[in-house]
């Protein structure tokens, strides 16, 4: 039997259908659909990772530990309700919950490793004859409108290019997964060259030389793409998004125009491989997001005590430093502190149009989009 005294855990209304969601687990184990995101706000709750073993102990003579529980993935034969809620919570009060509990919310929103798993099940359920993958430099869930169909992923650590590139190809990676289930014509496109010890060359490191193709623009890898015969082939572009502009850019940068032409040609080689009569499943995302200045600014706190070398980044350190201010983790080997926002390690240049690398709903959440035509 369950406990009549168990009070709504929500932390704070942000959400009335969080709010709402959190008594009806005091009732029952319910489904749950929409935006993992907002499972964010929920305290004492926890995830039903095996749905069928759930249910085969609920059913055995022995005492259920009483819990707090849903189902967040699809589950056809779950016999509670589902409750949704498909919104995308408020940036400011997400980026604080993911501050305070980013280990818990690395294991309920999918992470970037958990894109080779992703893909791999996609890939098992359609059967697409050609599968896509472009990883985009810069771009977070929360530049794109709240209405297109777009999955929050989470940058689980330092949210900077070094980091975010190579958890999105993943161990194993995604290549290797796919050679594995017979898609052995592989291509992979960059804009830079992959010599020895780059983070070009790691990414591409399942390549053959001459699977590798170096580009100036993005017309190039169209035109050769829309070239090929393939058939059972995977296709890895990696393409400059909104990291270039945020940096050193003078005066305004025009990112909305940079934001429509990335979804632009993502739209483009779609339709030039659904051309060639291929099933395609198309994958997009980023390797980190970006804190955009005029969200922070306003709001940002200068952190003291800090030595030179440790502000060259705004939103990070190198090292660990237990403050009240970050959240250490070790990333490939080396150590970082993780700024929570609004703090900075220093003023803002005045080119300086964003910034990322700490915790925050901007940096540490990028989209994932997937189709098939």
């Amino acid at each position: 039997m369950r406990s009549k005294k168990q009070t709504p855990r929500c932390i704070e209304p942000i959400h009335s259908d969080v709010a709402r969601f959190s008594t009806v687990l005091d009732a029952y184990p319910a489904g749950f659909s929409g935006n993992l995101l907002n499972l964010l706000f929920l305290d004492d709750a926890m995830s039903i990772s095996s749905p069928r073993d759930f249910l085969r102990n609920l059913d055995a003579p022995a005492l259920v530990e009483e819990r707090r529980q849903y189902v967040a993935d699809s589950y056809a034969f779950w016999p509670f309700p589902t409750f949704s809620i498909k919104g995308r919570p408020e940036p400011w009060s997400l980026s604080q919950r993911l501050f305070e509990r980013f280990d818990e919310a690395t294991r309920v929103v999918p992470t970037q490793r958990d894109i080779g798993r992703i893909v791999e099940s996609r890939v098992k359920r359609y059967g697409p004859d050609i599968v896509l993958l472009l990883i985009v430099d810069g771009l977070s869930y929360y530049d794109l409108p709240e209405d297109m169909d777009s999955e929050p992923c989470l940058v689980d650590g330092v949210s900077i290019t070094e980091f975010g590139y190579r958890q999105v190809i993943g161990s194993p990676e995604i290549s290797r997964r796919l050679f594995a289930l017979g898609y052995r014509v592989q291509l992979g496109y960059t804009y830079f060259s992959p010599t020895p010890r780059t983070l070009a060359d790691n990414i591409l490191s399942t390549f053959s030389s001459s699977q590798v193709i170096k580009v100036k623009a993005f017309d190039e890898i169209l035109e050769h793409v829309t070239a090929q015969r393939l058939a059972r082939g995977y296709i890895q572009v990696s393409m400059p998004g909104l990291d270039q502009i945020c940096h050193a850019h003078h005066d305004k940068p025009p990112r909305d125009h940079y934001i429509q032409e990335i979804l632009r040609r993502f739209e483009r080689l779609v339709d030039g491989l659904a051309k060639q009569k291929h099933r395609i499943l198309a994958c997009m995302t980023a390797d980190h997001g970006i804190l955009w200045r005029e969200i922070i600014e306003d709001r940002a706190e200068i952190v003291g005590n800090l030595s030179p070398e440790d502000v060259h980044h705004p939103r990070y350190i190198i090292g660990h430093l237990l403050r009240d201010y970050g959240r250490c983790r070790t990333s490939f080997g080396q150590n970082y502190t993780l700024l929570r926002v609004p703090c900075l390690t220093r003023d803002l240049r005045s080119n300086e149009w964003g910034v990322h690398g700490g915790i925050s709903a901007w940096e540490s959440v990028v989209p994932l989009l997937i189709r098939v035509v």
